[in-house]
Parts: structure tokens; sequence; C-alpha cells
């Protein structure tokens, strides 16, 4: 496990998905579609909150929770994605950048959440054993 957050991987991908997100929407947001764009943005920011609020928990359970929501809400930023680029507030090529990028962070709190259900087994069965 990182010893700092700045080390973690599932961090730096998560604030770099919502640097990337702002940046892709900039350009595209006016006054009829800030609401789509200020959501999806927040979001994306919320994520990376998620990920730094459960690294600084105690107790696997806490960060397990907290992974599962930025989990949620990585799926949220997905639908939003795809809202926004059918309404042509993406352009096609930065959404497949986007794309790549939520796959990934998927693929990393995934792997995270296996470790904790590990981590949680293995403490479950120490107090069980005791």
């Amino acid at each position: 496990m990182a010893a700092s957050l700045r080390e973690l991987k599932v961090w730096q991908e998560s604030v770099a998905l919502a640097g990337d997100i702002t940046r892709a929407l900039r350009a595209s947001s006016r006054r009829e579609t800030k609401a789509l764009t200020d959501r999806m943005m927040l979001t994306a920011v919320g994520i990376a909150e998620q990920v730094a609020d459960g690294h600084a928990r105690y107790t696997s359970t806490e960060q397990r929770e907290i992974y599962r929501a930025a989990k949620r809400d990585l799926l949220l930023v997905e639908t939003q994605m795809a809202v926004a680029r059918h309404a042509d507030l993406i352009p096609a090529a930065a959404q497949t950048n986007l794309i790549d990028h939520v796959q990934l962070l998927h693929r990393l709190l995934a792997g995270y959440l296996v470790y904790l259900d590990r981590q949680i087994t293995e403490e479950t069965a120490e107090r069980q054993a005791r």
C-alpha cells in the first residue's frame, strides 16, 4: 500500500480524470448546458476526493465503503459523459481518451476493493480465532 496519498495510483488517476474532464468541458460550457457540465465536473472531482477520504480511513471496512461510493460516482461520470457526447459537448476524440481513463480507474478501484475484501476477511478470521 502507498505510504502517502500522492503515491496512490488510484488517486493520481482520479485527479487526472477530473482534470481531463474539466479541460474537455471548459470550451463547450454554455449557459444552457452549464448544469450538466458543472455536475459532471463536480462528480469527477468528487471521485478524487472520495479516494483521498478512503485513504485517510483507519479500518478496511470504512475504506471499502468510501471506495464503493467512488466506484458508483465513476459510473455516474461515465453516464454523464455519454449524455455530453450525445449532445455534442465533448468531441469524439476527447471522449475516447476519457473513456480509456474511466476504464483504467474502474480497474484500479475494483482491484483495490478486492484487496480490501481480503483484508476484511483476514481480520474477521483473526477475531474469530481469538
